[in-house]
């Protein structure tokens, strides 16, 4: 008996060690829209812009500066991703049209989806630039 105890010692110390597999963390899912869903947007000077879309939630753009984003009428986002979602942290493309006499706001350029507003960061936006 005497010498089995430190046997069964040790496997009782082995099986304590072995349990479960840790459960990996779950990941927050992505926050992405579809484009064809921007059903509202505004713009803060040519580097910035917020859209409405997907849900009725609102996403935060920024660009290197896009010639005649503020006084645009129309923007078409492009998802460049090819599968067709725009999602937070990837870049996408911006086609502005505007009030010109030689396509002067007609332009297109880059911007990266920074975030997705909560609905107190909308509501905390100045009123000018809330889509």
């Amino acid at each position: 008996m005497l010498r089995t105890l430190p046997l069964i010692i040790a496997a009782a110390t082995v099986t304590a060690g072995i349990g479960p597999a840790p459960t990996p963390r779950e990941q927050a899912p992505r926050q992405c829209f579809l484009p064809q869903t921007v059903t509202n947007y505004r713009t803060d000077g040519d580097t910035t812009a917020y859209l409405r879309a997907g849900r009725n939630e609102v996403y935060q753009l920024q660009s290197g500066g896009c010639r005649g984003l503020t006084v645009s009428t129309g923007l078409t986002v492009v998802s460049r991703t090819g599968g067709g979602r725009a999602c937070v942290g990837e870049s996408i493309g911006l086609h502005t049209r505007g009030p010109s006499l030689r396509s002067e706001n007609v332009s297109t350029c880059t911007a990266r989806i920074v975030k997705r507003l909560s609905p107190e960061e909308v509501e905390a936006l100045p009123s000018r630039v809330r889509p």
